[in-house]
C-alpha cells in the first residue's frame, strides 16, 4: 500500500469515527440544558387543583370551539349548495364540503396534558407515551400533534441531550418539551377561556416569548435553504414577527377587557365601552370576538361531561 493509499485510508476511518460521533437533528433542535429548551410555566399557582382546573377548561372550551367551527362551515356550505342549486350567478362551480375539526384530535390533546408536571410547568412527552394514552397510533398522534399547533392549543420544543459516552455517539435525541400559551389562540377564544378560567378562581399567565422548534422542514425546504434564498427568508421572517406583534397586541386587549369587565355580561362590554356610538360598538365586538362563540359555556361545571363525539373517541 503506497502513501496515497494509507492516507485515503485514515481519512475514511477519521470521517466515520466522526460520523458515529454524531446523530443528524433537525434544526431548532436544544440541548435540553439550553434556555430556549426551557418552555415550561406553571399554570395557575402551580398548585394540582388549579392545574387540573385549567386542563379541564382548555379541553372544554377546545371543545366548544370545534362545535362551534364544524356547525359555522356546515351552515355555510349548505348555503352555498343551494345558491348552486338554483343557478346563482355568484356560485360558478359546485362547493367542496368543508374540512371539519376531527374530535378525535381533542382525545390527543388531553393525552398531552395529562403528562403536565403541575409544581414545575413540565410536560415531557415521546410519541409512543402519548398514543399509549390516547389510545392511537404513533402516526396519528403525529398528525394531530401538528393539527393542534396549527390551531394554537399547543406547541413543542425538539430537544436532545449528550449520551455521556466518550467513544462513539456524542448526542442523543430527547423527549419533545410540550406547552400550552393562551395568546396563540384567536381573540374569541382567548376570551371565553379567560372568563371561565376567572369564574373558577384562576389567573392564567401568558409567556409569549416562548417559541417551538416550528415544523420539519421538506425536502423543498431544505434544497431551498441550500440555494440561499436570503431575501425571501428575510421577508418571511418580517412577516412572522408582524404577525406575532400583532397577535400579541390583540391578547393583551383581550386580557385587559376581560379583566376590566370581570363578571359583566358581554353583551353589555360594547355599550360601556363605546356608549351611544353603534359603529364603534360593532368594531369592539368583531375585535373581541364576542358573538362568534355562545358563551353559556360560561356556566359548564368545573368537571363537565364530554359532548356525545368525545365520549366515543375517548370510548375506543
Amino acid at each position: 500500500m503506497n502513501a496515497v493509499s494509507m492516507a485515503s485510508l485514515m481519512t475514511s476511518i477519521s470521517n466515520r469515527a466522526a460520523a458515529e460521533n454524531s446523530v443528524r437533528l433537525w434544526r431548532r433542535t436544544y440541548n435540553v440544558s439550553d434556555p430556549r429548551a426551557n418552555v415550561a410555566r406553571r399554570l395557575g399557582d402551580g398548585s394540582v387543583r388549579q392545574g387540573k382546573i385549567v386542563i379541564s377548561t382548555i379541553i372544554e372550551t377546545a371543545t366548544k370551539w370545534f362545535k362551534h367551527t364544524n356547525e359555522a362551515a356546515r351552515h355555510a356550505y349548505a348555503e352555498q349548495m343551494l345558491a348552486f342549486e338554483q343557478g346563482k350567478a355568484s356560485v360558478a362551480e359546485e362547493p367542496q364540503r368543508p374540512t371539519k375539526l376531527k374530535w378525535n384530535i381533542l382525545a390527543t390533546l388531553e393525552a398531552v396534558l395529562s403528562f403536565l408536571d403541575f409544581k414545575t410547568g413540565e410536560c415531557i412527552a415521546t410519541y409512543e407515551m402519548i398514543a399509549k394514552a390516547a389510545e392511537c397510533g404513533r402516526d396519528t398522534v403525529y398528525k394531530h400533534i401538528n393539527r393542534l399547533r396549527e390551531l394554537g392549543l399547543i406547541d413543542w420544543v425538539r430537544r436532545c441531550e449528550p449520551t455521556g459516552n466518550k467513544i462513539g455517539q456524542k448526542t442523543k435525541a430527547a423527549p419533545n418539551a410540550y406547552f400550552f400559551e393562551i395568546t396563540r389562540l384567536p381573540s374569541a377564544v382567548q376570551m371565553l377561556m379567560r372568563q371561565i378560567l376567572t369564574r373558577r378562581g384562576v389567573k392564567l399567565a401568558s409567556h409569549p416569548e416562548r417559541q417551538g422548534s416550528g415544523s420539519v422542514p421538506n425536502r423543498a425546504q431544505r434544497l431551498a435553504t441550500k440555494l440561499g434564498k436570503t431575501l425571501s427568508s428575510a421577508e418571511s421572517f418580517l412577516q412572522r414577527k408582524k404577525r406575532q406583534t400583532k397577535c400579541l397586541a390583540e391578547a393583551d386587549f383581550v386580557r385587559e377587557e376581560t379583566q376590566l369587565m370581570g363578571d359583566i355580561p358581554t353583551e353589555r362590554w360594547a355599550a360601556i365601552r363605546h356608549p351611544g356610538d353603534l359603529a364603534a360598538q360593532q368594531a369592539y365586538n368583531a375585535r373581541l370576538g364576542i358573538h362568534a362563540l355562545d358563551h353559556e359555556s360560561m356556566e359548564m361545571p368545573l368537571q363537565s361531561p364530554p359532548t356525545e363525539q368525545f365520549k366515543k373517541v375517548r370510548g375506543r
